[in-house]
């Protein structure tokens, strides 16, 4: 063996070795993030928040592999309060087709005196007074 194969030999298992690694991993999924849909809203008592209010929601979280995306968020301005359900799902997934529910009493933080006042929960809104 010449010096010049030896060295053809050693050229061809270094770029061999270079696809050789350990394999990449694939991309993480792609996961889809939406407002939850929102079938209804209702004033309740609520013992748990500052205004001893709550508004519960009802809807369809979605698919099974729909999953809440936490933290459901809460914004007031002057009358009107938002309120932000969002959930999550992985973009390509086959998932069984059987309807997540939600339902759950989000309570309502701040002072509420007496008065007419608006509640936005995704694209739902509900209009509400306090004697």
């Amino acid at each position: 063996m010449t010096a010049r194969s030896l060295g053809a030999i050693v050229l061809l298992a270094a770029v061999t070795s270079l696809g050789c690694g350990s394999p990449t991993a694939p991309p993480p999924p792609r996961v889809l993030v939406d407002p939850i849909q929102v079938d209804s809203l209702e004033i309740v008592p609520n013992a748990s928040s500052s205004s001893g209010l709550g508004v519960r929601v009802q809807g369809v979280l979605g698919d099974g592999c729909t999953d809440l995306l936490p933290p459901i968020t809460q914004e007031r301005e002057g009358v009107v309060t938002r309120i932000t359900i969002l959930r999550q799902r992985p973009q390509d997934a086959i998932c069984i087709q059987i309807a997540k529910l939600f339902d759950q009493v989000v309570p309502l933080f701040g002072d509420y005196p007496p008065g007419r006042y608006i509640v936005r929960v995704n694209n739902s809104e509900l209009s509400f007074s306090v004697p």
